[in-house]
């Protein structure tokens, strides 16, 4: 009954399931509320706002069943912002987890939400940094998800990264961008389009997330 009732929730609209859940988890000290740092410009970064657990877990799982095993990915979140996916990302069974976060407020909150949850872990590998300029970190890595974590001049350098990243380090890898707002960057860079999920925004008739997995 208690399973039942957590995959209900998870069901909800994303804004309904966060606000539950951050209501529960608050309790315990942690915070995955929507935030928007005020020091960093939209030039360079937008909200925080955690994806979807559903969307977030059926896309990974497409992932694990077509691509890339669960047990072979080295998951790594550009945006991670309070954590969130992270975490659901180590609870797929995941065996290396890291990612990129420019605000310094949302890195601290998170590394205290992974302490607080028991998530913080030797081989979870986060960075405070602009995703533009991180290179060489991202060598250990073969899977990399996004949530329209930044604008398209931070885009374009970062999926480049990458492409250098698998120049250096020869390696079968793949992205899953979730509300894809900048695909047609991703496929101007080179990458491979593999599936393409389509989710309607509750109360918007003509409103839908676009959230696809490419390959390089």
């Amino acid at each position: 009954m208690y399973n039942k009732v957590l995959y209900f929730i998870s069901r909800l609209p994303s804004r309904i399931y966060w606000k539950i859940k951050n209501t529960v988890l608050r309790w315990r000290g942690c915070d995955f509320s929507e935030f928007r740092d005020q020091n960093i410009s939209l030039e360079t970064g937008y909200q925080y706002r955690a994806n979807q657990v559903n969307i977030f877990r059926r896309m990974l799982r497409k992932v694990d069943r077509d691509y890339l095993p669960f047990d072979q990915m080295l998951f790594f979140d550009a945006g991670f912002g309070k954590g969130a996916m992270l975490i659901e990302a180590m609870k797929l069974g995941i065996p290396l987890v890291g990612g990129v976060e420019l605000s310094e407020s949302m890195y601290e909150i998170c590394r205290k939400n992974l302490k607080i949850l028991g998530w913080e872990k030797e081989n979870t590998k986060l960075y405070q940094d602009n995703a533009a300029t991180i290179t060489e970190q991202l060598d250990e890595f073969n899977l990399f998800y996004m949530f329209n974590p930044f604008p398209e001049s931070v885009m374009k350098q970062f999926i480049q990264n990458i492409i250098d990243s698998a120049k250096r380090k020869p390696r079968k890898i793949f992205i899953v961008y979730c509300h894809s707002t900048l695909h047609q960057t991703l496929i101007d860079a080179g990458l491979n389009l593999l599936y393409d999920h389509q989710v309607k925004i509750p109360f918007k008739p003509e409103g839908i997330f676009y959230n696809k997995i490419y390959s390089l």
